[in-house]
């Protein structure tokens, strides 16, 4: 990749050349000079989204007004399917807008079906999982009948849209609230899915789960039980990686579930930090020992929570994990971390005194303070 390239530059003038050529190559009447001269003008200031929405309007721009019409010059002018779940570089983003597309201009009801199979082809292609979302809404029941069928297809790009078109909360678009409420329907999916023989469907099923967690802990929680007298490492593995929120909320059940239940004798001396204060821009180390008490040897899952400082003056915690560790009878551990304070995009920090906590096993022990300033 070229230095300074920016994810946004992903579209730019060659593909717009590039999708002007498959369009006209699919139909004779496509103006590939007006296509591109309304989109590569008006791309420096716009982001990846803006930029995808821009080539979607001008699609609807250039293309007949006749929606069946429109989408059978747009799937002539596809690519071949991929042959690979292990997806590397941009080239499926060329699909982007065009899911996008099918999604704002093939909504009405007398155009359902044709728009379900194009998001399959797409799909194939890139994904749907975004574009797939306002049929979900519009008719859910009519799409969920798309979506049993589709756990079974022999295209694990399609399996994969049942699970990650359905996620309450999927990235990068807005939630799907009716399930944030009631998840019943997405479990039923899900459970179709369970004993998949491809890690790039069983990822977005524990996604999936995941997310669910966050608002139903103990119906995911009852849910993992149940699989786990399943024979099939690919479900184990699906249960490990669909309990991450549940394990940083110390959900009991869940961390039993794992091996690490919340019975152990253990004590948790020595917390310390390496200095009371911190400069932004800094690392801070904190180091602290577990001993046993207990005659038998124990499953720990060691996590440290940071009590950031907040705008409002409040500290707000934030789980981070540490280590997995079975501490033999009579055993002690030693752990060191350092916590860095230097600027990045996805956190903001402010000034005024922190807190570490140690948690084992969902429980928590010990604290320690420090100051940023």
């Amino acid at each position: 990749m070229e230095e300074g390239f920016l994810f946004k530059d992903v579209y730019n003038k060659q593909l717009i050349e590039n999708m002007a050529s498959n369009m006209q190559n699919s139909w004779s009447e496509f103006n590939i000079l007006s296509f591109v001269n309304s989109i590569t003008p008006n791309l420096d200031p716009l982001s990846l989204s803006e930029r995808s929405q821009l080539i979607c309007i001008e699609l609807f721009n250039h293309l007949p007004k006749d929606y069946p019409k429109a989408l059978k010059i747009i799937l002539n002018s596809f690519s071949p399917e991929m042959e690979t779940t292990n997806l590397q570089g941009f080239e499926g983003f060329y699909y982007m807008p065009i899911a996008a597309y099918v999604s704002q201009f093939g909504l009405e009801k007398k155009d359902f079906h044709l728009s379900i199979n194009a998001l399959i082809e797409i799909t194939k292609r890139f994904t749907s999982e975004n574009a797939i979302r306002p049929f979900i809404r519009k008719y859910p029941k009519e799409t969920f009948q798309y979506l049993h069928q589709w756990t079974k297809d022999k295209n694990a790009h399609v399996r994969r849209l049942v699970s990650e078109g359905t996620r309450p909360k999927l990235p990068w678009a807005s939630p799907l609230k009716e399930f944030k409420k009631n998840p019943s329907p997405v479990l039923e999916l899900l459970e179709k899915l369970k004993e998949d023989d491809e890690l790039y469907v069983r990822r977005s099923v524990a996604n999936n789960l995941n997310d669910i967690a966050k608002d139903h802990p103990d119906l995911v929680v009852e849910t993992l039980t149940r699989w786990n007298k399943i024979n099939n490492k690919g479900t184990q593995w699906i249960i490990g990686h669909a309990s991450r929120t549940l394990l940083k909320q110390g959900h009991p059940k869940a961390l039993e579930l794992l091996g690490f239940p919340q019975n152990i004798q253990i004590e948790v001396n020595n917390l310390s930090v390496n200095r009371p204060t911190c400069k932004l821009g800094d690392e801070i180390e904190f180091s602290f020992e577990i001993l046993s008490s207990s005659t038998d040897k124990q499953n720990l899952m060691i996590d440290f929570i940071v009590h950031y400082m907040k705008a409002n003056g409040k500290t707000a915690p934030k789980v981070f994990k540490l280590s997995k560790k079975s501490i033999p009878t009579n055993g002690c551990l030693t752990f060191k971390k350092k916590i860095s304070f230097k600027p990045i995009s996805t956190r903001k920090y402010y000034l005024g005194q922190h807190e570490i906590e140690i948690q084992i096993n969902g429980m928590k022990y010990r604290k320690v303070k420090f100051k940023v300033k």
